[in-house]
């Protein structure tokens, strides 16, 4: 007896009637296929950002349908059913006074008749922008007893060489790596809004003098992350000084950390985590990123999830059709354990475990589920890992989103000059990002880390 018919003959009626009904469905698959390919009407399938991990910037984009267009033009305000909001009254700044001043009737003089306040409105207004130039005058003075000169110092913030001080160097770091903006369109603005004209050389300059204090931050947010229980990663691509580099970043729920190399290996990976050995690595399955430090791992389902919707718009194909509502599946759950009693998460957690089980010793129809289910099979322990964890997200999702604004900076500025400004960028971002996650006002800590001050707790880090 072979193997096959050995497996076979272990099977009871339940799972065999399942096995027939599948190959079923596989055999009406392969007719309907077959079928298309004598029409001579099969077309090449596309790969999207939908069915694979092409980004959303190479899809066609459709034509919005009228009536996506009257939704955009839909009644402002909240939504039926949700709270509504309104902007919170503050302490004003100057006060208007509104009094009647003549009777609408007779025309009496009624500036002397008490009045009283029946309304307020504010109104939320900015100062005409205009720069301020600050000029510090060193003295010198002769000692009356001894006779030594003596000449005062300038006081920081006068240093020789600056001719900008650190409040304009800051609103350039704010608009070209928050917002991202071009040396160029910085300069434009500050033209525009202050009259104030500078080089471009000033503005690098000014950068320069911040790289110092913000590496300092963006290191003590990488020895937080080294301390974390679980990490997630991910890589994109970053051009400097006409080289394809690879910008890296290393996340928890409040702490991100960027770093700019001219390599994809692991190497980057043992460089910045050293000799830190987290819990839980997630990321996707980029053979540098399974080298990572970890003792366990969980691998991105959503790029399983879209590559399996590849297979199903290629091949019709069941099993992968099974698998990806099975992922759903899971996720629904993992983001639902909090309202569950404990028993039945415990219970649907073993039921989609031996479920996952069952798929993965089917053998699919076509070549790219095959190759799917051979690379779920390798990582089997890493797929379901988070409905084991409550800390352990399922998606590599955070990653990719700390990696957006870096697309999008790439796209406007087309890239570094130097190496020193990837590494400035990848620090400032550090900060950045760690900030929001904590949920602080960008410019506010920029203006902190800049002074020396600790803004991030270390407490947090995991």
């Amino acid at each position: 007896m072979s193997k096959q018919e050995t497996k076979l003959s272990e099977l009871n009626r339940e799972q065999l009637v399942e096995l027939v009904e599948l190959l079923l469905a596989r055999v009406a698959t392969l007719e309907q296929q077959v079928a298309r390919l004598k029409k001579g009407d099969e077309k090449t399938l596309k790969k999207t950002a939908q069915n694979s991990s092409v980004p959303p910037s190479q899809d066609e984009k459709a034509n919005r349908t009228n009536k996506e267009r009257a939704k955009r033009g839909a009644k402002a305000g909240h939504k039926a059913g949700h709270k509504g909001t309104s902007r919170r009254r503050l302490e004003p700044d100057e006060i208007i006074e509104c009094r009647v001043s003549q009777c609408r009737g007779c025309g009496a003089d009624l500036t002397g008749c008490q009045q009283w306040v029946v309304g307020r409105h504010q109104v939320i207004d900015i100062p005409p922008p205009r720069f301020v130039v600050r000029e510090a005058r060193r003295y010198r003075v002769s000692c009356p007893q001894c006779k030594c000169q003596q000449t005062a110092d300038y006081v920081a913030g006068f240093e020789k060489g600056r001719m900008f001080g650190s409040d304009l160097e800051q609103v350039v770091l704010y608009l070209h790596h928050a917002h991202p903006l071009s040396y160029e369109r910085v300069q434009h603005i500050l033209a525009d809004l202050y009259g104030l004209r500078l080089s471009r050389g000033a503005l690098v300059n000014g950068v320069k003098r911040a790289q110092k204090g913000l590496t300092q931050t963006a290191q003590a947010i990488r020895q937080q992350i080294k301390q974390a229980r679980v990490v997630g990663s991910d890589e994109t691509t970053a051009r400097v000084d006409g080289v394809s580099y690879w910008q890296w970043v290393f996340q928890t729920p409040r702490l991100a950390y960027h770093v700019i190399r001219p390599s994809r290996s692991a190497q980057v990976l043992r460089d910045v985590m050293e000799d830190a050995r987290p819990e839980v690595w997630v990321s996707d399955v980029l053979s540098s990123q399974m080298c990572h430090p970890a003792s366990a791992y969980q691998i991105c389902l959503a790029h399983q999830v879209r590559d399996l919707q590849y297979a199903i718009d290629a091949h019709q194909c069941t099993w992968a059709q099974r698998v990806q509502s099975l992922f759903h599946e899971a996720m629904h759950l993992h983001r639902q354990r909090n309202n569950l009693e404990t028993d039945h998460f415990h219970h649907q957690r073993a039921a989609y475990e031996q479920q996952l089980d069952e798929l993965l010793h089917i053998a699919p129809d076509n070549t790219n589920s095959e190759t799917l289910r051979r690379r779920f099979v390798k990582h089997r322990q890493a797929l379901l890992l988070f409905l084991h964890r409550d800390d352990v997200p399922p998606t590599n999702n955070a990653s990719e989103q700390a990696l957006r604004n870096s697309v999008i900076y790439r796209k406007v500025t087309g890239g570094f000059r130097s190496d020193w400004g990837a590494d400035v960028y990848a620090a400032l971002l550090s900060i950045l990002e760690t900030a929001r996650r904590q949920g602080l006002a960008l410019y506010q800590t920029l203006t902190a880390v800049l002074a020396g001050h600790p803004v991030f707790d270390a407490s947090l880090s995991s």
